[in-house]
């Protein structure tokens, strides 16, 4: 018992190619560190990006001097993903224009746009949302703009894939409504 006692005593204590063993343990480890920051780092990119793409395309909308179409949501559809830097099909669209009626304290859909497959809002489908919105005075407007937008990691390290939501309102600048020509 003795000379297994001693054997492992010298074991404990012998500290040649310790280096080796712990970098042979550790760089795998380090690696992966690596590897998951550059993820985390690119999903954090993607939801910046995305936000700031959103309240851009709600400021283009605000700044209106007439009236809007389809063709121009479509547009502010293509700078989104151009801003966002996400592929076709990956980002898209919902343009709400919303009247605060005071008398019956909900919100009045006037127009709503979808570029994907959000389908475009009503006075009733919108209600949902009206938790989400500012304090409107009577009759006021405002723009909702709804994106979505498809991350998927490019290594698989804990982040997943993930549709990105934002929801941006923002008040028009110059017309009150901005009228929709069909």
């Amino acid at each position: 018992m003795r000379r297994i006692l001693a054997r492992l005593d010298r074991f404990r204590r012998d500290d040649r190619a310790a280096v080796s063993v712990e970098a042979i343990l550790m760089l795998p480890l380090l690696f992966w560190l690596m590897i998951a920051t550059f993820v985390y780092w690119d999903a954090f990119r993607a939801v910046n990006t995305h936000v700031k793409a959103t309240y851009t395309v709600a400021d283009m909308i605000a700044r209106q001097l007439g009236p809007v179409n389809a063709a121009f949501i479509n547009g502010l559809d293509k700078v989104h993903r151009f801003l966002s830097n996400t592929a076709d099909g990956d980002s898209w669209l919902r343009v709400t224009h919303v009247q605060y009626d005071g008398a019956r304290r909900r919100h009045v859909v006037l127009w709503s746009r979808s570029t994907g497959p959000a389908p475009a809002l009503t006075t009733a489908t919108f209600a949902p949302l009206a938790g989400q919105m500012p304090v409107m005075s009577d009759a006021d407007t405002a723009i909702v703009v709804e994106a979505w937008r498809n991350f998927r990691e490019i290594v698989r390290v804990g982040v997943g894939d993930r549709t990105l939501y934002e929801f941006t309102v923002m008040r028009p600048r110059f017309l009150s409504p901005i009228p929709f020509a069909g």
